[in-house]
């Protein structure tokens, strides 16, 4: 009975080590700076902000100061990987990691933990909130989509600054249906983020068909005119002989159109080029012989494009020699 009792006892001694060892063995692991860098990374890539912020070291009054809470990642970060670990004489240890999407952009990363007491363990905990600030800029509107959710800024041409955990991916388009621009990424922190960030506006297919409408029905009103110099239009001709009927336009080449920026954001100027063709009866003043003629006149058409906060504003501009 003596050698069982001993026999449970070292089995009982054992065990307790054993359960002892993992214990440490998970505290260190909880305690580590590479286990801290792995979860907020790990919350990041699944959206969980909440965890990311506490991680950070964020507060109710932080996030308060900054407006809410900071931007996360637009996309789905496949990578999430600690990548070394160094010890600084200070007593601070820097995190490496990788961080991202693969295949797409994966941005190499580093923190810095220092160490807080936390019993007989060291718990280690983010030098500084890792959040960065980056303005974007919608070049020739105020409306834009970051993240997926609109932002308005104070003008036209002017920047949206937004707050995002490092290192978060960025995305940035033009909120506007008569606007396109490339989306713009960069991420939170990292060399792919410059201090601001431009989306490149360019007139959108529905602006286009918009003014194409307007420049046809421009020019059908000029054609209905039956006369030889349509008023408010750039063409007209002259002829010395005498009208025996009225001249009849018509568009024998359908108008090309292009816009370009104008001088100031929100603003583009419509060029275009149209050929019509006028067919006359006339009777020539010198022999008084009546002849069908037909002839071809080639156009310039301008106007101007507004796009502001009351919508779409489309001018076509009076010919030149009216202007002046």
């Amino acid at each position: 009975m003596a050698r069982r009792g001993m026999l449970w006892g070292g089995i009982i001694a054992a065990s307790v080590a054993v359960a002892g060892l993992s214990i440490a063995a998970a505290v260190a692991d909880a305690t580590s700076p590479e286990r801290v860098v792995r979860d907020y990374l790990a919350a990041l890539a699944s959206d969980d902000l909440a965890t990311a912020a506490a991680l950070a070291g964020l507060d109710a009054a932080d996030l308060d100061r900054l407006g809410g809470m900071p931007l996360g990642d637009s996309g789905p970060a496949d990578v999430a990987e600690i990548v070394d670990v160094v010890d600084l004489a200070t007593g601070t240890r820097i995190v490496s990691a990788r961080f991202g999407e693969r295949g797409v952009d994966v941005a190499a990363v580093r923190f810095e933990l220092e160490p807080a007491p936390f019993g007989p363990f060291t718990r280690w905990v983010l030098s500084e909130p890792p959040l960065a600030e980056l303005a974007v800029v919608a070049d020739r509107h105020d409306e834009l989509v970051v993240n997926g959710m609109p932002r308005s800024a104070e003008r036209t041409g002017g920047a949206v600054r937004v707050v995002g955990f490092i290192p978060a991916r960025l995305e940035a388009g033009i909120a506007s249906p008569y606007l396109d621009g490339a989306t713009v990424r960069a991420r939170f922190g990292t060399a792919s983020a410059a201090d601001t960030l431009v989306v490149e506006a360019a007139p959108s297919p529905r602006l286009r068909r918009a003014v194409d409408r307007e420049v046809e029905a421009f020019l059908a009103d000029c054609v209905a005119q039956r006369v030889l110099q349509p008023a408010g239009c750039p063409f007209g001709i002259a002829v010395p002989d005498r009208l025996v009927e009225p001249p009849q336009w018509r568009v024998s080449v359908p108008p090309v159109v292009s816009l370009v920026p104008g001088a100031s954001a929100g603003e583009w100027t419509i060029e275009g080029g149209v050929t019509v063709r006028v067919a006359l009866r006339v009777q020539r003043l010198i022999d008084g012989v009546i002849e069908e003629r037909d002839e071809a006149v080639v156009a310039v058409v301008r106007g101007a494009v507004a796009i502001d906060d009351e919508g779409l504003t489309i001018t076509i501009a009076p010919p030149e020699d009216e202007t002046g």
